[in-house]
Parts: structure tokens; C-alpha cells; sequence
């Protein structure tokens, strides 16, 4: 600031004369001011440039943090990739070299057929309807889990690794897939969880044909519907479905519990009538050798199976005209007059 220092005294002289004070001598003060002025340090012209180039060197200081590798480029061509989590690190600040951290091991999320927006839920039909195999038009949603396998690839070879490439790879898998089943196949649970699993292997295989530099690790499938239109006589189809295979699972189960059972049965028939076999044949060698006693053995044990809980008498073909049975087991000899019991 420079100030008008004869103004400055003639001000203070005439505010001292009205005071009727003495003036004071700012003679001295005025030189040595005058010769600070003029000081010039020798350094001075090189102190901001000094500075400025201090300032440019910490600008390539830069931080790598656990789970994330710098990629460094030097006049924009490919120069040096970092260990994982090196830590603090420093490179030519621009426009020499430029550094790029990318983080190789979060898992990052895309969604196909739907997105969220503030917590909220935003369907995307033009993305979730696509043709079966049978010609319907079903409703797939999907979310595709992934990270970073090759950060020099997902840099460097593709544009947008993530909203234009994964993306489009995605949906052209998922269309791809459900494209070859039909719809009743593929809405039930085990249809989706293979919507699922051959959509991430097809994924997985584009994505490295465009050297992506990106590692699939899980495909969910969201929902998988016919579309809304028509999606109450599609579930009625399905509940229908899942009544036919419950039915199927019981017969399933009916039979290993009867067929067992029945074969054991008839190995069971099957010995025992062998086991009458061999018997009938003994009795008959028998028989062949005493036909009368055998006759005679036979109808006695036959007569003791028809009858099990009468009493029984044996009388003799001569004895009968003159033996007289009586109540309670007992026997009267008509002819010697012998009461017996």
C-alpha cells in the first residue's frame, strides 16, 4: 500500500497546532520505511516456482489400497502395473503419467430385466420379455455377481466394461438360453436354477471372447414369470404341474414299498409249495408200499383238521353193531353187558 507521507504529516501538524501539542518528527520513521522498499531479495523471482513445482510433485502421490492394484500410464501407453494393496505410491503427475485404481476384488452387482432406483423397484419390460422355445413370451429377471480378473483387459480392451458390455453380453446370454426351453420348463424351480446355471457358463464364455477382463462369480435368477397379462392361468398351470408330480412321487413311493413285498410273497409261495412237493412225494412212495395204512393215516389226520375241537372215537368195523356210545365219552358193551366210561 502506498501512502501519501508529506499529505500524512501535514495532517498530523495540523492536528497537533490545534491542540496546541508540538509536532513530532517523522523524518527518521519515513527513511528507514523507504529503505525497506527498496530491499530486493536475490532468491525471490525463483521462490514461487519452487514452490509450484513442489506442489506438481505431490500431486503423484497416490494410495493403493488392500484388494486394489494401480494400473500406470505413461503418455497414455501402458507403463507398469502395481502389486495388490501396494499401499502409498508415486508417479509423474500429469500430463506425463496417470494412474488408474481399480479394485480386483469387490464383488460388483448387474441387474438384467429390472433396477433399483431409491430402494425401489423399476421393472424394465423391454429387457424382461423374451420367446421360448415353444414360441411364448416369458418374464426373466436376473442378477449377474462379478469382479474385476484382469484389470488391464477391463482398461484397455473393451469400452464401458460394465454398462455396455456386461450388459449386453448378459442379455444376450439370458435370451440365448431361455430361447432354446420351453415355458413350462423353464418358470418352475428347477428350470430357473438351470436358467441360471447355463446363463453364467454362455456369460462367461463372451465375455472372454471380448477379453473383458471380467470373472463371473454367480448368476440369480430374480424371477422367472409368464408375463402379467396372462400370469394367474400360467401359476394354475404350474400348481397344476406340481399335482402331477406329487401323484407321480407317491406312486414312485407306493411301488418300492409293494413290489418288495409282492416278490417277497412269492418266493414265500414258491418254497412252500416245493416244500408240498417234496412232502406229497414222500407220502406217495409211502403209499405205494402201504396202501391201506396210508389210506387209512391220511383220512384220520385229514378228519383231525376238519375237526379240531370235537371228540373223536375210533370204532372198529366189527365192533360197531354192538358198542353204544354215550354222552361224555363213554362206551356200553351190548353184548357183555359192561357199562364204561
Amino acid at each position: 500500500m502506498n501512502w501519501d507521507w508529506e499529505k500524512l504529516q501535514q495532517k498530523r501538524q495540523r492536528h497537533f497546532s490545534r491542540e496546541g501539542g508540538q509536532r513530532p518528527d517523522f523524518g527518521d520513521f519515513q527513511e528507514k520505511l523507504n529503505k525497506l522498499k527498496n530491499i530486493r531479495f536475490p532468491a525471490g523471482k525463483y521462490l514461487i516456482p519452487v514452490i509450484a513445482l513442489l506442489i506438481w510433485l505431490l500431486t503423484g502421490l497416490y494410495i493403493v489400497e488392500p484388494g486394489q492394484v494401480g494400473v500406470v500410464q505413461r503418455f497414455g501407453a501402458l507403463y507398469k502395473q502395481t502389486e495388490l494393496g501396494a499401499g502409498l505410491q508415486w508417479h509423474w503427475p500429469r500430463p506425463i503419467e496417470k494412474v488408474n485404481i481399480v479394485d480386483v476384488q469387490r464383488i460388483r452387482t448387474h441387474q438384467i430385466g429390472f433396477s433399483i432406483v431409491n430402494e425401489a423397484k423399476r421393472v424394465h419390460r423391454y429387457e424382461a420379455l423374451m420367446l421360448t422355445a415353444d414360441k411364448n413370451i416369458a418374464h426373466f429377471e436376473i442378477i449377474v455377481h462379478y469382479r474385476v480378473d484382469d484389470p488391464i483387459n477391463y482398461l484397455f480392451k473393451v469400452r464401458e466394461p460394465d454398462n455396455l458390455i456386461l450388459k449386453t453380453a448378459a442379455e444376450s446370454a439370458l435370451r440365448s438360453i431361455v430361447g432354446t426351453m420351453d415355458i413350462e420348463s423353464s418358470i418352475v424351480a428347477e428350470g430357473l436354477a438351470m436358467v441360471a446355471m447355463r446363463t453364467q457358463g454362455l456369460l462367461q464364455m463372451l465375455l472372454d471372447e471380448y477379453n473383458s477382463g471380467i470373472f463371473v462369480t454367480d448368476v440369480r435368477t430374480e424371477r422367472g414369470d409368464a408375463p402379467e397379462e396372462v400370469r394367474d392361468a400360467f401359476h394354475d398351470v404350474v400348481r397344476a404341474m406340481e399335482d402331477k408330480e406329487r401323484l407321480i412321487y407317491r406312486s414312485e413311493e407306493y411301488r418300492e414299498n409293494i413290489v418288495p413285498r409282492a416278490r417277497g410273497g412269492r418266493e414265500e409261495r414258491i418254497l412252500t409249495a416245493q416244500g408240498e412237493i417234496r412232502r406229497f412225494s414222500q407220502i406217495l412212495n409211502e403209499y405205494r408200499m402201504a396202501k391201506d395204512v396210508t389210506r387209512q393215516r391220511i383220512y384220520l389226520e385229514k378228519m383231525s383238521n376238519i375237526l379240531p375241537g370235537v371228540d373223536k372215537v375210533i370204532i372198529d368195523k366189527g365192533a360197531a353193531d354192538t358198542l353204544l356210545l354215550i354222552p361224555g365219552g363213554g362206551s356200553i358193551n351190548l353184548g357183555e353187558q359192561i357199562v364204561g366210561r
